[in-house]
C-alpha cells in the first residue's frame, strides 16, 4: 500500500506523524489571515544548516541576516509552501522542502569538474566508488578544506527504477561554489499569523494531543509542541483528520 511505501521511504520530523500517520507534515488553511492580508513572505533562503522544512513548521524571518532560521528576532511564521508534485498519483504528504533538492550538484559517475585528464583529482575520484583512489587515499585536500571521496547526496529519487542501487549520486566542488554564503537556494514561503487564525495540521512534535492542549513552536526546530517556547500559542480545538484522512488536529491561535 502507498502508506506503507511512504512510511518506509519518508521520515517526518514530527512525532505525531511518526506515531499516527505517514509522509511529511501538511497544512489545511481553514482560516488564515494571510490569505486576505497578503502577509506572505518568500524572499529569504533557509539558513544553510537547515536540512528540511515541512509544511506546518514555524520559522523566523531574519531579514537582517538575510536568512530564514529558528533563532532570529521577530515572530514565528508558518511554513506553507506551494506543493509541487510532478508524478501521477503523488499526494500532499510526499512534499517537503529538502535542502539537497535545492543545491547545484552533478549526477554523474564522472564527477563535476572533468577536464579530460585521467590523472587529475576529480577524474581519479570519479573512477573509484569504494571511497578510495588508486593510491589508497579516501580524501583530497584542496586549499584549506578536505573533501571525502565517498561524499554523496541524500537518498536518490525513490520513484526511479532501482533507486536504491544507484551508486552515481556524486558531489563535486560545483555544489559548494553555487551555495550562497549565508544560506542555500531553498526559499520557503512563510505566512504571518494572527490571534484567531485557524488551520489543520499533523505537524506536531508530540505523539499524542488532546482537546484544549496548547502548543507553541520549539526553539530548536519550529515544530509545534506542548513544551514549546510559549511566544505564540495555538489551542487544539478539534481532534480531526487531514484531507487525505490521516489523523490531524484543528488549531486556533489564542496568543
Amino acid at each position: 500500500m502507498l502508506s506503507e511505501f511512504l512510511k518506509k521511504n519518508i521520515q517526518s520530523q514530527a512525532g505525531y506523524i511518526q506515531a499516527n500517520g505517514y509522509g511529511y507534515g501538511q497544512v489545511e488553511p481553514n482560516h488564515l489571515s494571510a490569505q486576505a492580508t497578503k502577509e506572505v513572505y518568500a524572499q529569504l533562503p533557509a539558513k544553510k544548516e537547515i536540512e528540511i522544512l515541512e509544511n506546518g513548521q514555524f520559522v523566523k524571518y531574519d531579514y537582517a541576516n538575510e536568512v530564514v532560521d529558528f533563532d532570529g528576532p521577530g515572530e514565528w511564521m508558518l511554513v506553507f509552501n506551494e506543493i509541487k508534485l510532478y508524478r501521477d498519483n503523488q499526494i500532499d504528504a510526499e512534499f517537503a522542502m529538502l535542502k539537497d533538492n535545492y543545491q547545484a550538484r552533478v549526477y554523474s559517475p564522472f564527477g563535476g569538474d572533468r577536464d579530460g585528464n585521467p590523472d587529475t583529482v576529480w577524474e581519479k575520484q570519479s573512477r573509484y566508488y569504494n571511497g578510495v583512489d588508486a593510491d589508497g587515499n579516501d580524501s583530497i585536500t584542496l586549499g584549506d578544506k578536505t573533501y571525502k571521496y565517498d561524499d554523496v547526496t541524500a537518498a536518490p529519487d525513490m520513484y526511479e527504477l532501482h533507486y536504491n542501487e544507484d551508486p552515481f549520486h556524486i558531489e563535486s566542488l560545483y555544489k559548494e561554489k553555487m551555495m550562497p554564503e549565508n544560506g542555500s537556494s531553498m526559499v520557503p514561503r512563510v505566512l504571518k499569523t494572527h490571534v484567531g487564525d485557524i488551520f489543520t495540521t499533523n505537524m506536531i512534535a508530540d505523539e499524542t494531543v488532546a482537546l484544549k492542549d496548547e502548543l507553541s513552536p520549539r526553539a530548536a526546530d519550529g515544530i509545534l509542541s506542548k513544551s514549546g517556547d510559549g511566544s505564540i500559542v495555538w489551542q487544539v480545538v478539534k481532534i480531526y483528520t487531514m484531507p487525505d484522512h490521516q489523523p490531524g488536529v484543528k488549531l486556533m491561535r489564542i496568543k
